[in-house]
């Protein structure tokens, strides 16, 4: 038999083969693809995908940000930080020019020890002291300071003082000791002419009897009268003068208290200016101090500096004047978005939110969880668009956070909002808008 002959027999046992391959193959690949098909629908109907609100939103500056200002003001020296830069608690933010303080501070200093010596030689000259009463305050500025010359000064200006007064005070009292011995004179004087006049009224009484009787002559009796006359003449004279004496004597003693009252009056006053002129020099003293002390404005915390107003080396700023702001770095990073008024149903407080920084690269920049913190209370609406929103907020929380601790978060930048609402399934998704339109039209009809 022939080749030929042999593959021509056997021929339609290779066609029957190959058709039940065919089939098969047909067979398998329309199984496989309802396997898939069917899996498909299976994992639509069934696989949960995240329900929930996209929206658009910003990054914003938490509350509690610190205000750099200065209570008194001055001019910048130097400038030492740029809006938007990090900066670490304690950080030198500015200087400011000290030279015209540095002056007004001397000078108030030297007035303000003067003032202290003065008070302690008024207060030696109140008491009556010869040495100057060191108050406390001096005390404490003469451990830091060389006060010695003016200590020495109004030292010898008590002694000078203490002298002028004494020397006045004992020329009063001579004038008084000097009146004193008159006045015992005048008053030993006016003894003698009593005694007289007591000797001569009992002459008198013994010449009437004698003249009554006519044993001596009238003219004895008009003498010895005469003679008393006189004499009770110059007693009433020296009477007089011993009066006059005594007023003197009481003049001068009075001269001598009002001028220790005087002096002590003059004291008194000075005392009360020079202590207030202390109290508002040394107020002056401590504001100055103040100023240098706090020249350098420095961070009260770590954080972010943003809203400088200052720019200037050699500006001037005034007193109470917010220079800038600083975010601190704990604060709670949050995120403002604009829910459309139709969507706000499905949006409640507590919810899960997936935020993305669009400003970073989407391939490095890890999506972050956070949950929302605030719904305003009634719509608002677009200044630019009129379009109504309802505003919402959301914070990230601290684990999250620190997913973004190598990315330089600042405020207004765009992020991409997911707030989940719910899970449904792939075909829940595709045919819900046409289910929703049907029973529309149903309730239409």
């Amino acid at each position: 038999m022939s080749v030929q002959g042999k593959y021509h027999k056997s021929s339609p046992i290779l066609t029957d083969k190959l058709i039940s391959n065919e089939k098969r193959a047909v067979y398998l690949g329309w199984s496989l693809v309802t396997i898939g098909f069917g899996g498909f629908l299976l994992w639509s109907a069934l696989a949960p995908l995240d329900k929930g609100v996209p929206v658009s939103g910003n990054v914003i500056v938490a509350g509690n940000h610190k205000t750099i200002q200065h209570q008194y003001g001055g001019i910048i020296e130097q400038l030492s930080v740029n809006n938007g830069e990090k900066v670490q608690a304690g950080q030198i933010l500015l200087t400011l020019n000290t030279v015209e303080v540095h002056s007004e501070y001397n000078i108030k200093l030297k007035q303000y020890h003067e003032l202290l010596v003065r008070e302690a030689r008024l207060l030696a000259e109140q008491q009556g002291k010869k040495r100057l009463i060191i108050s406390s305050a001096l005390q404490s500025e003469m451990k830091e300071h060389d006060v010695s010359e003016l200590i020495q000064l109004n030292q010898q200006l008590l002694e000078n003082q203490y002298q002028v007064l004494q020397l006045e005070l004992a020329g009063i009292k001579e004038k008084i000791t000097g009146l004193n011995a008159i006045l015992y004179a005048q008053q030993q004087k006016a003894k003698s002419q009593k005694t007289q006049l007591t000797m001569l009224l009992q002459q008198l009484e013994g010449l009437r009897e004698l003249e009554k009787n006519g044993y001596i002559a009238r003219n004895t009796l008009l003498e010895t009268e005469n003679k008393y006359t006189e004499v009770d003449g110059n007693l009433a004279q020296t009477l007089g003068d011993i009066s006059r004496i005594q007023h003197q004597i009481l003049e001068q003693k009075l001269l001598s208290e009002k001028l220790q009252q005087e002096y002590q009056k003059d004291v008194h006053a000075q005392l009360a200016d020079t202590q207030t002129k202390i109290n508002h020099t040394n107020s002056q003293l401590v504001k100055a101090k103040f100023i240098l002390a706090n020249a350098q404005i420095r961070a009260p915390v770590a954080g972010t500096i943003i809203g400088m107003s200052v720019f200037t080396e050699g500006g001037v700023i005034v007193a109470g004047q917010k220079m800038m702001e600083i975010v601190p770095d704990d604060q709670p990073l949050l995120v403002d978005a604009r829910v459309p008024v139709q969507l706000i149903d499905q949006v409640k407080l507590g919810l899960p939110v997936e935020l993305q920084f669009t400003a970073f690269n989407q391939s490095t920049t890890p999506k972050v969880e956070g949950n929302v913190t605030m719904i305003s209370a009634d719509r608002l609406l677009n200044e630019q668009t009129g379009e109504p929103y309802y505003l919402l907020q959301v914070q990230v929380n601290d684990k999250n956070r620190q997913r973004l601790n190598q990315l330089t978060i600042k405020p207004g930048m765009p992020v991409e909002v997911f707030i989940r609402t719910g899970e449904r399934s792939l075909l829940n998704y595709l045919f819900k808008p046409l289910f929703d339109r049907l029973h529309m039209s149903l309730n239409e009809d």
